[in-house]
């Protein structure tokens, strides 16, 4: 039987915009850093990767998400690392199953890491988190 995996990044990048809104957090969210990013950021900026995995069965796959979250400054991190630790909630959320229009068939919290600092050329905040899930395909 053919099944085709879920297009995770879209459907996560629609999800992480409006829990942002709904959270009052004034962010862009994409699935591909630019290759113009210039600093300083006009407002946060999410940026949601999806690293192919293995089909587990019939029907599922399984899928590490890897998120940076950029903005701000090095010497005055803080609203970034504030702004990462509330992306870690959102995507390390058992309940990402149960959302309207949801592929995740379930958080495997093995996979869920950080968010963490990373080094950064720029003068920006950078902290980066993934996180596991096995997504449902469709036929």
């Amino acid at each position: 039987m053919r099944v085709m995996p879920p297009e995770l990044v879209t459907w996560l990048m629609g999800y992480v915009s409006d829990a942002a809104a709904a959270d009052g957090y004034d962010v862009d969210v994409v699935g591909a850093e630019p290759e113009d990013l210039a600093v300083p950021l006009p407002r946060p900026l999410i940026v949601i990767r999806i690293d192919p995995g293995s089909r587990l069965d019939w029907t599922t796959f399984d899928r590490s998400v890897g998120a940076s979250v950029l903005g701000g400054s090095k010497n005055a991190p803080t609203p970034i690392v504030d702004l990462a630790l509330w992306l870690a909630s959102v995507l390390f959320d058992d309940e990402l199953p149960l959302a309207t229009g949801s592929p995740i068939a379930r958080v495997d919290f093995d996979g869920c890491n950080g968010p963490y600092a990373v080094t950064e050329e720029l003068d920006v905040a950078r902290q980066y988190m993934t996180a596991q899930y096995v997504v449902e395909g469709s036929w």
